[in-house]
Order: structure tokens, then C-alpha cells, then sequence
């Protein structure tokens, strides 16, 4: 008796239960942060939307793609070069990447999409080793947010889908801190590592990734008392010496190949990582760029070295602090004011803002949080406001700011890329509410909203894109103007972006305006309204092509001599 009614009570029991479950609604949540292989999915979507598909960009984009396709055609491995004259912006490493993937992937894709990938590797090596860095610094809970944190940052995304040699440099930084986090316990790899590091960033840079990588190391002994022995003298040596031979094959390979260049370069370097003093009259402007540029790394760091203050000679703080500080004096006062420079500041500034995130108070925790799914809601509907000047002329203001910058652009096609619009723009509204509460809660919706925010613009604004920022109609026409046989052609203010198309697009090379060449061609170039230089009288306009408008305007002019 007492068997049957225990089974009759574990009957009702488990259909109760089984009620429940069937009546239960169904609960989805992404977990804070993200970890494995749902964030191994939000970085892939992150790296490789928008970094295909379309032609080069004018810009860092376009620049980049000439040492790329000069290598594809012949051109020297050792120095990049820009149709067929040296350049001397970059070091090779990217380059020697993108080459070989275009190599790789030339039966599938175009050169610009083949070789561009090169940046979504080293964009993901640069978000792994500060995740690995800020792990062996500060532990296992913050690997993610490092990495979520880099990801969420504003100055990154526009630059992790163009062809951009920053992003090689930064990743050898990046190894470098990982290196230089495990050096007291794991003296030999780590030395390997940091060394390999420094390795990356002079091949990616040149004396600037010195710059940034030696002075940490040098500084780790004396930030680290732990590192004050023998051993790990012997591994940070270790991982010099093969800094030291690693760039010193490239330099030797290069001076034997090409000793001209390489003298060029060597002094090029040098200006170039030289402080300037006039940038202290650009110290306002370079405040704005670092503060929207670097958000929200640096409101988090500064939290994290307030909270430890007291302890800011230990290792975990004063490596990362000491890295950004030389990361922000070396971009404010060495280079132009340009995005891309700013690079480097964000490794070091994503550790230290891991350190921080998770201490975070929870009043603190719930307004960066709130804010960054405010903020992103935001640019998604001035997204679709542009969208919409841009397709129905409203609103009037900004359709007319829209049509001046690019009064030819040809409209059609919107429905579908509307229609996924509509998809993206719920999912950046409704997955942050399915975000698990904690602490870390807002590093997961930063890189969420910022990768949903960038897919809803390369699905919309894609088309717009492709026609303001593309040379190749320009290019043929050009080509079709001078003809099969031109003869040398002179260029006057044609930047690299612009002789980097020309080869690229129709094989059409320039030669300085000072040249000896007797040239019977001349082709000018004027950008954002600025007067141009007056061209000798025997020369005569025999082809004008305006692109863009107000401060995009651009102008090409071709002139023939009697």
C-alpha cells in the first residue's frame, strides 16, 4: 500500500512538473560576457562583413592595395613600392601577407578582395593577444572583455575592413604585451613572444614599432620585481636577439637589393618618429580625435587606474598605463592627424580597461551599459535617416547635404537591402535585452551594437559607398582619353591614393613633375575646393573630370603641350 501511493505521488509529481515545462515560455539569453564560440561568431561577422565585396576605397584603402599589386606584377618583395616608384609610408609586412592572399585566393576573388583579408587576420590576432595579454595579467575573467572592449571601440571599426598596415603593427604589440605578461613565470617563452612582438612591429612600421615595443621591455625589470633575476634576463635577451635577427634580414636583404632606397626609407623613419613642436598647436584637435577615436576604452582605463592607484607599480597597472602613455605621446606629436595613426593606442588601453570593467560598480556598470545601447540606437536611426535623404529626399536639410556630396549618385535597388535593414535594426534593439545581467554585462552590448550598427550601414549605405569613394570609372576614362600609346605622363599633386588607383585600375603610370622626361601629358589633381597651382601656358586642358562635392570635391585635369 505504502508502494502505491509513493508511486502515485511521484506520478502527479512528474506531470507537474512536465505542466510547468510545457507552459514555461521560452527564455533566450546571450551570456555576459561572450565567451567560445558565440564569440568566436560575433568577431568573425565583426571582421569579414563589409570587408569584401567592393572596390577599393579612395584613402588608407586604395593606398595600401598599390604595394599589394605591385608586388602581384613583378615588383620588388623587399621595398613597397607604388606604380613603380618606392614608397615609403609602411614597412613590408602587410604587404607580404596580402600578396600571398591574393595569390591564394586569385582563382575566387578579385586582387582587392583577396588581398584584404590580410586585415581581418591581423585584426584578430591584435583582439586575441590582448586577450591573452590581459589573461596572464589579470586572469581568466578577463580575456573576453578584452576582447569585447577592442571590439566595441570606436576608432577601430571603419579601419578593421580597409587594407590597412596599422593593424600589423598593432598586433605585434599586442603579442608583445602577451610576451611580456607571462615573463616572470614562463621567462624563455615569454621572451620569445615579446621578442617576436617587436619583430612584427618594426616589420609593420618601422622605427615607430620600435618605439612602441622596446621601451616596455626595457621598463618590465624595473615595473616588476619578480623580474629581477637572471633567468628572465636571459629571456627577454632571447627574445631581442631574435628581434634583432628577424628585422635584421629584412634591412640586410633590402640595403643589398636596393641600398638607395633603403638610406631613403632609414632617414624617412627617422623624421618620422622625430616629435614635432607644432603639433602642440594641433593639442585641441588631437584631444577631440583621441576622445572619440579611443571610446569607451579610456573612461574605463582611467577608472582602473583610480581604483588601484595605490597600487600603480604593480605590474598588472604600471605595464599597461606605461604602454599607453608612450602609445599617446608618440601619435600626438609624431605623424598628421589622421585616425589611422591613433592605432596604437588601443591595445594597451583595452588591457586596462579589461582591469577595469570587471570592478566596475553596479550603479557605474548599469550606465555604461544603458549608454552604450542608447548611443547605438541612436546612430542606427541616423543611419536610416540618411538612408532616407539619400532615397526620398527627406530630411530636405540632410538630402541636400547628401545630393552635394555626390550629385550623379544613380538610385534603385533598395528593397532588399531595406528588408535586411529591418532584420539588423530589431536585433540592435531587442538582443540587448537578452543579454545576462552582470557586471561585464555592457563590454558584450558595445560589440554587439557596434557590430550590428556597422552591418546596418554596409547594408544600406553599401551602394553610396562604392560610387563616392571609387576611382575606376574615372581611371577608364582617363585611359580612353590618352589612348593605347600616350607616351610619359607628368603628374602635379596626384597623391599615392590617386597614382595607386591609376596603375591599379588601368595601368596607367606617372612620372614627377620635374622629371627629365619630355612628356607631351600632365595631369594635375586639386582636392576640397583648394585653388590650383597655375600650369605654364603651353600646356592646354584637354580633359576635366570633377568628382564629389564642398570639402570632398575633387578635380582631375589632363593637359596636352603644343
Amino acid at each position: 500500500m505504502d508502494r502505491k501511493k509513493a508511486a502515485t505521488a511521484a506520478f502527479f509529481v512528474a506531470r507537474r512538473k512536465l505542466a510547468a515545462m510545457s507552459l514555461a515560455p521560452f527564455r533566450f539569453s546571450l551570456p555576459a560576457p561572450l565567451v567560445g564560440r558565440p564569440l568566436a561568431a560575433l568577431l568573425a561577422i565583426y571582421l569579414l562583413v563589409g570587408t569584401t565585396g567592393h572596390l577599393p576605397w579612395r584613402g588608407d584603402d586604395l593606398t595600401h592595395l598599390g604595394p599589394i599589386h605591385a608586388i602581384l606584377q613583378g615588383g620588388s618583395w623587399l621595398m613597397p613600392e607604388i606604380a613603380g616608384e618606392t614608397y615609403l609610408g609602411a614597412a613590408p609586412l602587410y604587404y607580404w601577407v596580402g600578396a600571398l592572399l591574393a595569390k591564394l585566393l586569385g582563382w575566387l576573388l578579385p586582387v582587392h578582395d583577396a588581398a584584404r583579408p590580410a586585415t581581418s587576420l591581423f585584426c584578430a590576432a591584435t583582439l586575441y593577444w590582448t586577450g591573452l595579454a590581459a589573461r596572464r595579467l589579470y586572469g581568466e575573467a578577463s580575456f573576453a572583455p578584452a576582447i569585447l572592449l577592442g571590439m566595441g571601440s570606436l576608432g577601430l571599426v571603419v579601419h578593421a575592413h580597409e587594407t590597412q598596415p596599422q593593424l600589423a603593427q598593432i598586433a605585434g604589440m599586442a603579442l608583445c604585451f602577451a610576451g611580456l605578461g607571462e615573463i616572470s613565470e614562463h621567462p624563455r617563452r615569454g621572451g620569445i613572444q615579446a621578442g617576436l612582438g617587436v619583430a612584427l612591429a618594426f616589420l609593420a612600421s618601422g622605427l615607430s614599432g620600435l618605439a612602441l615595443t622596446l621601451p616596455v621591455i626595457f621598463l618590465t625589470p624595473l615595473l616588476c620585481p619578480r623580474c629581477r633575476n637572471p633567468i628572465v634576463a636571459r629571456g627577454i635577451a632571447t627574445g631581442l636577439g631574435i628581434a634583432l635577427m628577424i628585422s635584421g634580414l629584412w634591412l640586410t636583404a633590402a640595403a643589398y637589393s636596393h641600398p638607395g632606397e633603403v638610406t631613403l626609407w632609414w632617414r624617412e623613419e627617422l623624421l618620422s618618429t622625430t616629435p614635432h613642436a607644432s603639433r602642440v598647436s594641433e593639442l585641441g584637435k588631437l584631444v577631440q580625435l583621441f576622445g572619440w577615436f579611443a571610446w569607451p576604452l579610456w573612461p574605463i582605463a582611467g577608472w582602473a587606474v583610480w581604483r588601484n592607484r595605490h597600487a600603480i607599480a604593480s605590474p598588472q597597472l604600471a605595464l599597461p598605463l606605461m604602454a599607453s602613455i608612450i602609445a599617446v605621446v608618440l601619435v600626438t606629436s609624431t605623424g598628421g592627424l589622421r585616425t589611422a595613426g591613433l592605432l596604437p593606442v588601443l591595445p594597451p588601453l583595452c588591457l586596462l580597461a579589461a582591469f577595469g570593467v570587471t570592478s566596475l560598480r553596479r550603479g557605474a556598470a548599469n550606465a555604461f551599459d544603458w549608454f552604450g545601447v542608447m548611443a547605438f540606437i541612436f546612430f542606427g536611426i541616423v543611419v536610416w535617416l540618411g538612408w532616407s535623404a539619400l532615397h526620398f529626399s527627406w530630411p530636405p536639410g540632410l538630402a541636400r547635404e547628401v545630393a552635394r556630396m555626390a550629385p550623379d549618385f544613380q538610385h534603385g535597388g533598395w528593397v532588399s537591402g531595406a528588408l535586411v535593414g529591418l532584420a539588423l535594426s530589431l536585433l540592435l534593439v531587442l538582443l540587448p535585452l537578452f543579454t545576462q545581467r552582470s557586471v561585464q554585462r555592457g563590454a558584450t552590448n558595445w560589440a554587439l551594437g557596434m557590430t550590428l550598427l556597422w552591418c546596418l550601414a554596409v547594408t544600406l549605405w553599401q551602394p553610396w559607398f562604392a560610387h563616392t569613394k571609387n576611382y575606376q570609372p574615372l581611371a577608364s576614362e582617363l585611359s580612353q582619353t590618352i589612348g593605347p600609346q600616350p607616351g610619359c605622363i607628368k603628374r602635379r599633386n596626384v597623391g599615392d591614393t590617386q597614382r595607386a588607383a591609376l596603375d591599379y585600375f588601368a595601368n596607367i603610370r606617372t612620372l614627377p613633375y620635374d622629371s627629365e622626361e619630355d612628356c607631351r601629358l600632365l595631369l594635375t589633381y586639386t582636392a576640397g575646393g583648394v585653388a590650383s597651382r597655375s600650369v605654364p601656358p603651353e600646356w592646354h586642358v584637354m580633359w576635366e573630370r570633377r568628382l564629389g562635392g564642398g570639402r570632398k570635391a575633387e578635380t582631375f585635369k589632363l593637359y596636352r603641350r603644343d
